[in-house]
C-alpha cells in the first residue's frame, strides 16, 4: 500500500476545515480572534517532502512583512537546492555519515539564506522536470553516487571537478537562482537581494522541550533530518506556549514542527485539543445531555510529554506556522495556525495542552523571546 505523506494528510484535513461547519448555530468552542498577523498564502509543495522549505519560506516571508518590506513570494525551490549543496560538504567532512536526500528541518532555509541568500520566484529559473514524476528519485540516486565515488576514490583529497556533476544534476532536476535578476526594476544577485531584505538569519533559533538536557542550555535536537546537527535551546513544556503567545503579542510569526494528531482534532470548529475523555458532540451514553462548552481537557504532565516526544524524534514532522491567538466561550486561549504545505490557507486554533503535548521544536526570531527568559537562554 501506497505510505501517505504526513504533510499530503494534513493538507487534506485542512481543506476540509474550510468546507465543514456546525449543523446548528449554537457552538461548543465560540472562538473570537483576539490577535491575526499579517502572512504571506500559503502554498503548495514544489517537490516531495519539501514541507521543511516551505516552512521555514513562511516565516520568512512573514519576518519581511513584519518588517516594512513588501509581500514577496521567496522561492523554496531555491533553498531546497542550496540545502543539497551543504549537504554534500558535510557528507564528505564526516565520512558519509549523513544521507543526502531531500529532507531536513524548517531551520535549514536560514542557514542555506545565511550562506548562498535568496531570491523571489522570478530570481528562480525552475527545471522542466516534474518534481513528482515517476522519475523523482533519479536525482538523489545520482547525487550519492557522485559523493559516494569521491569519498571512495578521492582518499579526502578532493579536486573540485566533482561539484560540476553534483550541481549539474541539480539544476537538471531542481533549477537554479539566477546570477543577477531585477525586481522592482532594480538588479541584484541572490546574496544582494538578501542583504537588501533586512533579515539576520543568525536571529532566527530553534526552541524545543526535553527533559533529558539541561534546562535553558543547547543541546543537538536529535530529530530525523537534522543532518547539520543544528541546536535547540531546552525550556520547559509550558515555556513552549508562553513563547507563542508572547511572540504573537509582539508581532512575530513562529513556524512549528510538531505531531499533527488527526483524532485530536474538532473539525467543526478547527480545534485541535487533548480531551479527558470524549471529543466534543461525542455521548458516553444515549442518556446524556450534549454540553455545549468546551470538553475538559487531559492534563499534560512532564513524563506524558517526554513520552510523546521521543516518539516523534524519528517520525516525519508536520509543519504550521503560528500567526494569531483565539479566545473561546469560556475565556481559554488557543494559537492560531495555518498549514504551511499546501494553498489554501486553512486555519486550526491549538490548546495550550495540545500544544505542550505535540510539539517537538518551534523556530522563532530570538528577540521575540520573553525578556526573562531571552536572559535565561544567554540570547
Amino acid at each position: 500500500m501506497r505510505k501517505i505523506h504526513s504533510s499530503l494528510m494534513l493538507s487534506v484535513i485542512f481543506l476540509l476545515f474550510s468546507f465543514v461547519g456546525l449543523q446548528a448555530q449554537e457552538t461548543y468552542y465560540g472562538l473570537k480572534s483576539t490577535k491575526k498577523l499579517t502572512t504571506s498564502p500559503s502554498k503548495d509543495l514544489p517537490r516531495p517532502v519539501a514541507c521543511w522549505s516551505n516552512a521555514g519560506t513562511a516565516l520568512l516571508e512573514a519576518e519581511l512583512l513584519k518588517i516594512g518590506q513588501k509581500d514577496v513570494d521567496l522561492s523554496e525551490m531555491d533553498f531546497v537546492h542550496n540545502a543539497y549543496l551543504q549537504k554534500a560538504d558535510v557528507f564528505l567532512k564526516n565520512g558519509g555519515k549523513i544521507r543526502v536526500g531531500g529532507d531536513g528541518i524548517a531551520s535549514d532555509v536560514f542557514l542555506a539564506a545565511a550562506q548562498f541568500g535568496m531570491v523571489p520566484e522570478a530570481g528562480f529559473m525552475k527545471s522542466e522536470k516534474d518534481p513528482f514524476g515517476e522519475d523523482a528519485g533519479e536525482m538523489d540516486a545520482i547525487l550519492r553516487g557522485t559523493l559516494r565515488m569521491v569519498l571512495d576514490k578521492e582518499k579526502g583529497v578532493f579536486s573540485e571537478r566533482w561539484k560540476n556533476t553534483y550541481d549539474g544534476a541539480l539544476v537538471s532536476y531542481i533549477g537554479e537562482a539566477r546570477i543577477n535578476f531585477k525586481d522592482n526594476d532594480q538588479e541584484f544577485t541572490p546574496k544582494s537581494y538578501a542583504e537588501k531584505s533586512g533579515i539576520k538569519p543568525g536571529d532566527y533559533v530553534l526552541i524545543s522541550s526535553d527533559s533529558r538536557q539541561e534546562m535553558f542550555k543547547p543541546f543537538v535536537l536529535p530529530v530525523n533530518n537534522n543532518w547539520s546537527d543544528q541546536k535547540a535551546y531546552n525550556v520547559a513544556p509550558e515555556d513552549l506556549v508562553t513563547i507563542m503567545i508572547n511572540a504573537i503579542g509582539n508581532g512575530f510569526t513562529v513556524a512549528w514542527g510538531g505531531d499533527f494528531v488527526e483524532k485530536s482534532v474538532f473539525a467543526a470548529e478547527n480545534v485541535a485539543i487533548v480531551p479527558a475523555s470524549k471529543m466534543p458532540g461525542v455521548k458516553a451514553n444515549e442518556t446524556d445531555k450534549l454540553v455545549m462548552e468546551p470538553v475538559a481537557e487531559a492534563i499534560v504532565t512532564p513524563t506524558m510529554r517526554q513520552e510523546k516526544f521521543q516518539t516523534l524524534l524519528s517520525k516525519e514532522l508536520s509543519y504550521m506556522l503560528v500567526y494569531g491567538l483565539s479566545k473561546d466561550k469560556k475565556g481559554a486561549d488557543y494559537l492560531v495556525a495555518k498549514n504551511t504545505c499546501t494553498s489554501g490557507d486553512g486555519e486550526l486554533n491549538l490548546s495550550e495542552a495540545y500544544v505542550k503535548l505535540n510539539t517537538v521544536f518551534l523556530l522563532l526570531n530570538k528577540n521575540s523571546l520573553p525578556a526573562d527568559l531571552k536572559v535565561k537562554l544567554g540570547l
